[in-house]
């Protein structure tokens, strides 16, 4: 089982945007959605509920009809080329029973893309990404507590950041001890020449080929 793992400095930096990405130019990956139930108010701010619905310590969800509602991140990643998309709602002192579970799910010989911040708490990955974005300058306590396991780090560059801003992004990495290689890309674009550059890089970590990147 070959496991790449998507990781972010705060909610909203792009880590689903990346995960996408990725699924659409690997060949043959599957995907994990990993979401941890909050205690107290919900850092994201969102109205999913799902903190509020989990009645169980854990739930891994494999069924197409509720992966595949509109809207929802595992029906991203179906519809970017997964080969299969697993969900798993983990309450944080369960996360360890439900990884493996979820992971028992895909065969021993699968390649899977996992998306979710707190997997690297509970589980190693054959290679790690952390997402950051120059827009997002908040950096999460429990991303700190994970730096020894990323491998490398993806500004997630939009249209109208200037070169500066991606310079503030790379020393918010330095101020907190990550001087692990950066990669710069623009997932939204195909256009975009650096794109390229990333998946090289991760075409030759992991020994699969990917399809063309235009």
């Amino acid at each position: 089982m070959q496991i790449i793992s998507i990781t972010g400095t705060a909610s909203g930096v792009g880590k689903t945007t990346v995960a996408q990405f990725l699924l659409k130019y690997l060949w043959s990956f599957s995907a994990l959605k990993i979401t941890t139930r909050h205690e107290g108010n919900c850092p994201r701010h969102s109205e999913c509920d799902v903190c509020e619905t989990m009645k169980h310590p854990y739930t891994v969800t494999v069924d197409p009809l509720q992966i595949n509602q509109a809207g929802k991140d595992t029906a991203l990643f179906n519809n970017a080329g997964a080969r299969k998309v697993v969900w798993l709602q983990a309450h944080s002192e369960h996360l360890q029973a439900g990884i493996e579970e979820a992971l028992s799910h895909f065969g021993k010989t699968d390649s899977i893309i996992v998306e979710g911040n707190s997997f690297l708490h509970a589980h190693d990955a054959d290679l790690s990404i952390l997402v950051v974005t120059p827009r997002e300058k908040k950096i999460k306590r429990s991303t700190t507590q994970i730096l020894s396991k990323i491998d490398l780090v993806a500004i997630n560059k939009y249209a109208d950041d200037s070169e500066s801003d991606v310079a503030k992004a790379r020393e918010r990495l330095h101020q907190i001890g990550c001087y692990t290689p950066v990669y710069i890309i623009n997932p939204r674009d195909e256009g975009f020449s650096k794109n390229k550059i990333f998946l090289k890089h991760i075409r030759d970590t992991i020994g699969q080929p990917i399809h063309t990147c235009q």
